[in-house]
């Protein structure tokens, strides 16, 4: 038994993986990511015109980073630690342009707000109020762009993902038990369930996705897997359970037709990483094209807005009856593979 937890911009999705369990009958969660809620905390803090403490953990920035910016625009401080201050950027020093003060002693009256891209205290409470204990095994997925205070962090996140198809591209190669320290956001997450005493599995939110759509029945391979997230889309052509290729860009930066027109190259081995990267996105990468696809799997909460506009023959991806824990159900492949 396991614990699966895929942390998005908007939500956080969580699965209670029992193998004695048919998959419709798991018991799972549909939650705001904890980005949005300590951005809310923040902005009430900022209504009721108090300074804020934020403290913990390094973890994902989005609309914890909006929230900062308007309560200092507001008139009112933040202080942070230094790890959570790596929240809001890798550089410690535009971190603190920004107005926000790196300390470990905030004066006191401050809000206390404690960062960290998983709540296990939250989690087990929500499940007791079932009756039902967590297990001491989790994995967690996460979108790291990795440590990179001096250097364009799409390009180092994208530097990650292609060394792991250099490496194979098999899911376990983006899985890891304990994260480099390149990975600052699984690191996070790992230290602190850790300390917690849990066994630890941290994966990439974008390779979760692609894995995971392919439980779904009706995916046939070579295949293309789109994820359409809420600030990210992903594509990847698999083949025998490998990505051989991906990209990955900005939601917000796409439309039906410009996306149509980036899965042709990408199909055709055509797609380079500079007209991704020199568009907003974070790259892209072939090792192989593995021949016609045999399917086009689509997933991600945004891929509404797209599919009927792609005049593309596109399947739905709902891995296990469910799309929203596509994530999930990658996170519980990887942990086969990885953990056993």
């Amino acid at each position: 038994m396991m614990l699966a937890v895929d942390v998005g911009a908007g939500t956080q999705d969580v699965l209670l993986y029992r193998e004695d369990v048919a998959p419709e009958g798991l018991y799972k969660m549909i939650m705001p990511s904890q980005t949005v809620v300590i951005s809310r905390k923040i902005r009430s803090a900022t209504d009721r015109g108090l300074d804020v403490f934020l403290h913990g953990y390094t973890m994902g920035g989005g609309p914890l980073t909006a929230a900062v910016r308007r309560h200092i625009a507001s008139g009112f401080r933040v202080y942070a630690t230094e790890d959570a201050a790596l929240s809001i950027h890798d550089n410690l020093q535009r971190v603190r342009s920004m107005g926000v003060v790196v300390t470990a002693d905030p004066p006191e009256g401050c809000v206390d707000i404690k960062t960290c891209d998983v709540n296990l205290v939250a989690l087990r409470s929500a499940f007791l109020s079932f009756d039902v204990d967590l297990p001491e095994a989790i994995a967690v997925a996460v979108q790291d762009h990795g440590f990179s205070p001096e250097r364009s962090n799409r390009a180092t996140r994208f530097d990650i993902l292609r060394d792991a198809l250099k490496n194979g591209g098999r899911i376990e190669d983006f899985a890891h038990k304990e994260p480099p320290e390149v990975l600052s956001r699984m690191r996070a997450v790992w230290r602190y369930l850790s300390d917690q005493g849990m066994e630890v599995m941290l994966m990439d939110t974008g390779p979760a996705s692609v894995f995971g759509a392919l439980e779904d029945p009706e995916c046939r391979m070579p295949a293309l897997v789109l994820n359409i997230g809420n600030g990210h889309t992903i594509g990847a052509l698999v083949d025998d359970h490998r990505i051989t290729a991906i990209f990955e860009h900005h939601t917000s930066a796409l439309d039906p037709e410009k996306l149509r027109w980036i899965l042709k190259r990408f199909c055709a081995g055509e797609l380079t990483n500079r007209e991704i990267f020199e568009d907003g996105g974070h790259g892209a990468h072939t090792e192989y094209v593995p021949g016609e696809m045999r399917a086009i799997l689509v997933t991600g909460p945004r891929r509404g807005e797209f599919v009927s506009g792609m005049n593309l023959e596109l399947i739905q991806a709902a891995p296990w009856g469910d799309m929203m824990i596509t994530g999930c159900v990658g996170l519980v492949r990887a942990w086969r593979a990885l953990v056993g």
